[in-house]
């Protein structure tokens, strides 16, 4: 049964995940800030979206709501986090990208 992913960035990590998920029959919609990348999601036949993910306004418009998971894999942990907050918030499993070792025990919690 496809499920719903809503997938902060679309960079090097987000690219491959969105690509994995969708060729696996999955609904995926991806945000990221950057309008090139945004570009190059809508052509390779994802949603996209061209707002910053820890804004909720931008994820209500992504579809947060009935999102069964939410990725944060930007390269700015703070967006990341509040993505998956917010996803939380609204009943999502998250995935979230940390770069920072020495905070992995805290983003666990």
């Amino acid at each position: 049964m496809p499920m719903k992913f809503v997938i902060a960035g679309y960079g090097r990590v987000g690219s491959r995940t969105a690509r994995v998920l969708q060729e696996e029959g999955h609904d995926v919609t991806v945000i990221d800030t950057d309008l090139d990348r945004v570009e190059r999601a809508r052509t390779a036949g994802l949603q996209a979206i061209h707002g910053d993910a820890s804004e909720e306004s931008i994820l209500d418009e992504a579809g947060i709501a009935d999102a069964d998971a939410i990725a944060g894999l930007t390269s700015d942990l703070n967006v990341n986090f509040a993505a998956c907050m917010i996803g939380k918030h609204h009943g999502a499993r998250t995935v979230l990208r940390i770069n920072e070792d020495y905070r992995e025990e805290i983003y666990e919690k």
